[in-house]
């Protein structure tokens, strides 16, 4: 790794923990830079806006995710195991990285292409790790259908709609905690289960 790219990786990792630990809107550039004694020039060098320097996180940490569903995932030997490790990954991201994940907080956040283009890389990603775990059944045979690729985007739209749901609701005036991240995680896993649930041959 040449120095350039050292120092960005640098500047990530103790971003990714003040926003972890603070969120986004209470960490600042000024902070960050402090933590590495770095001017707060070469931050701005590497990252024109804190937006830029929150998506360069988000995709450092949705890669380490999706890396670790996929490993786990090709070990799986039926659909429950494999939708048990999938939940149970998922599960321990939002635990560990839940203040970084308030999107309700950013304001006028569309106007930056590189975060919506990497909101929406994740979800071809987490749509990717449930069709993985449909061919899970289908191979098993405890499965029974004809569009994998269909159900998989069916099955995510299902579980984005519940997100956007409690997002969207009165719910999250008081703020977004770990609570409503598990609330909203709980009633995702009773969506995968009773959804994949349809498709077996047992149901």
């Amino acid at each position: 790794m040449d120095p350039q790219d050292k120092k960005r990786e640098l500047i990530i990792e103790a971003a990714s923990k003040r926003f972890a630990h603070f969120g986004l809107n209470k960490t600042t550039m000024n902070e960050i830079a402090g933590d590495l004694k770095f001017s707060k020039a070469l931050l701005y060098y590497y990252f024109p806006d804190k937006i830029n320097l929150y998506a360069a996180v988000l995709e450092k940490i949705f890669a380490e995710i999706g890396s670790g569903i996929d490993i786990e995932l090709a070990k799986a030997t039926n659909p429950d195991g494999a939708l048990d490790i999938y939940i149970e990954i998922r599960q321990d991201f939002l635990e560990k990285y839940f203040p970084l994940l308030d999107f309700s907080k950013l304001s006028n956040s569309e106007k930056y292409n590189d975060l919506k283009d990497l909101l929406e890389n994740a979800h071809k990603s987490e749509i990717n790790h449930l069709k993985k775990i449909i061919e899970i059944g289908i191979k098993t045979k405890e499965y029974t259908l004809n569009d994998v690729d269909y159900t998989a985007n069916l099955l995510f739209d299902a579980l984005h709609g519940i997100r956007l749901l409690y997002l969207n609701s009165t719910k999250i005036q008081f703020g977004i905690d770990k609570d409503f991240f598990n609330m909203v995680s709980q009633r995702q896993k009773e969506i995968d289960v009773i959804f994949l649930k349809g498709l077996s041959k047992r149901s």
